[in-house]
This record gives structure tokens, sequence and C-alpha cells, in this order.
């Protein structure tokens, strides 16, 4: 699996996609845990794979945002993440 951000190609995991696709089909508005776990896991149970989730936003992070120097992937306490395409809106 891959994206594209500025004309480089970033190499993603199945799982990282999946996050990212969920994110980004919904950009701007925030999307809960527990949402995107149902759609991007087969084995469903949120707690069993909140930190799992967690490991593939810090690699999301790590690979389209840092890079790039942008912030993407923004958390909102206490309600989930929410992508925002122009790296502004913290």
């Amino acid at each position: 699996m891959r994206a594209w951000r500025a004309g480089t190609r970033i190499d993603l995991t199945a799982k990282e996609f999946g996050v990212l696709a969920c994110l980004t089909r919904q950009a701007e508005r925030v999307v809960t845990k527990p949402e995107i776990i149902e759609r991007v896991w087969e084995e469903k149970g949120a707690a069993r794979h909140a930190n799992a989730l967690e490991v593939h936003i810090s690699a999301l992070r790590r690979k389209i945002d840092r890079p790039f120097r942008r912030s993407s992937i923004v958390t909102v306490r206490g309600a989930g993440y929410k992508f925002v395409a122009d790296g502004c809106g913290r």
C-alpha cells in the first residue's frame, strides 16, 4: 500500500493505509477510535485494538507528517482523531 504527499511516495502497511483512508474520507471531521477500529479491523472489539490504533497513528505521523513538517493527523482529546488536509487546524 502506498500514499503520496508532495510528489513523494510513502509506503504504508495495510492497517496504516486503512486508518489513513478512514480519516481522509471524513476529512475535517472527528472520527472516534471505535469508528476507526470498526472500519479497519476485521476482529471486532474496540478495547482489544485501541493500543494498536495508537501505534498505527504514531507510525502514520512519522511517515506522512514529520518528513513534511506538517500535522495532518490531529488528536482531539476525549473524542478521537481528525485529518486536516492543509496541515492546519490545531
